[in-house]
């Protein structure tokens, strides 16, 4: 893998799902002595916002009425958010600057054409960590929890391929197993010099006066822990792990994990080196891509998508008698009245009305 040259200022950004442990590859990379990268901030969103007045149509429009076209618009905004981001790295003393937002995995591109030398870290984890994590820290249902981890893996991979050389990927247990290993292979890509601070990263935070838990309730003087690779078996088992599982099977399978099994399977890398980049990731799939739609790229939520005017109204179309019939009448007065009863007396008519069944489809839903 070609590495910048040594002494880069290039910005990086650190990408993932929710729960993937990309708060601690933060703190580690934070705790090197060149490198700061702040809590989440979210910026792009931000940014986003810039190229688009919301709910006019003509917002896409303002800064060319200011002469500046796209190009000039994204080095302005460039220049504004390097230079927030620059200064908070100088006021700790560091030379190069990162951000870590898991839904930046979504705009990417933009970071692109803000920073066109920017440096993009992907972290993954078992599907079943993310989910159980996703449960326990932010109440979201399984469902919930499995879709977010299916869509944001998904989006990761497509950017990586489409960044090639300019991004990789790891595992966060990978990570986790051999951190050395794991750090030296990133530091090396990312043109910085080894440093033991990043596997003392629990002192260094400790040390810095900040709060004690990072983003997503961690502990930052907690050290790197094995036991946290297979703590999700606990929480996920029998049929339920299966259901929530399942649908992950094809991504899961992409990075190298197998569902029933807490480990990753076989090497994952580029060239002996514990990171793959995307250009690697491109010529996986022909050995690990089968069962994933390549087609079929997850589009961002509402939240993260470009603020456009909202669509014009629909006229409201006049009903067509020939449409109505006598039963649709009755069921329509029947709701009507029933909706002005007072409580006891609709309470009795839906007992009547349960107890005679062909009264109840005649009469429609109940009030």
């Amino acid at each position: 893998m070609p590495a910048p040259a040594a002494g880069s200022d290039r910005p990086i950004f650190i990408v993932g799902a929710n729960g993937t442990g990309s708060t601690l590859l933060r703190l580690m990379l934070d705790s090197h002595e060149r490198i700061t990268i702040p809590g989440e901030t979210g910026f792009l969103r931000l940014a986003l916002a810039h190229t688009w007045v919301p709910f006019w149509p003509l917002g896409g429009q303002w800064h060319t009425n200011l002469g500046l076209s796209d190009d000039a618009l994204m080095a302005a905004l460039a220049d504004f958010y390097g230079g927030l981001f620059s200064s908070y790295a100088e006021s700790h003393g560091k030379q190069r600057w990162g951000d870590k937002t898991p839904f930046h995995v979504w705009h990417l591109e933009l970071a692109r054409r803000l920073f066109p030398d920017c440096q993009v870290v992907g972290i993954v984890r078992h599907p079943g960590a993310v989910i159980s994590s996703q449960r326990r820290r932010f109440r979201r249902t399984y469902a919930q929890a499995c879709r977010s981890w299916i869509r944001s893996t998904s989006q990761l991979m497509f950017e990586a391929m489409d960044l090639g050389d300019q991004c990789v990927v790891l595992r966060y247990e990978d990570l986790v197993a051999e951190p050395e290993k794991v750090s030296r292979a990133l530091l090396d890509w990312l043109g910085e010099p080894w440093s033991d601070a990043v596997l003392g990263h629990h002192k260094v935070q400790s040390r810095s006066g900040g709060p004690a838990h990072a983003e997503g309730f961690t502990d930052v003087a907690r050290p790197i822990d094995t036991a946290q690779v297979s703590e999700w078996e606990g929480y996920l088992r029998g049929a339920e792990r299966q259901q929530v599982l399942a649908p992950t099977r094809a991504v899961a399978t992409f990075f190298g994990y197998a569902c029933e099994r807490t480990l990753p399977l076989g090497e994952f890398g580029t060239a002996g080196s514990p990171l793959m980049t995307g250009t690697a990731l491109r010529e996986r799939r022909t050995t690990h891509g089968a069962g994933i739609d390549w087609n079929d790229r997850p589009e961002p939520g509402f939240a993260d998508r470009q603020m456009r005017p909202p669509l014009p109204r629909r006229p409201r179309q006049p009903p067509s008698l020939d449409d109505v019939t006598i039963r649709a009448l009755l069921q329509h007065r029947v709701a009507q009245t029933g909706h002005r009863l007072p409580d006891g007396i609709r309470g009795r008519a839906n007992d009547v009305r349960r107890k005679a069944g062909w009264l109840d489809r005649l009469l429609g839903p109940r009030t």
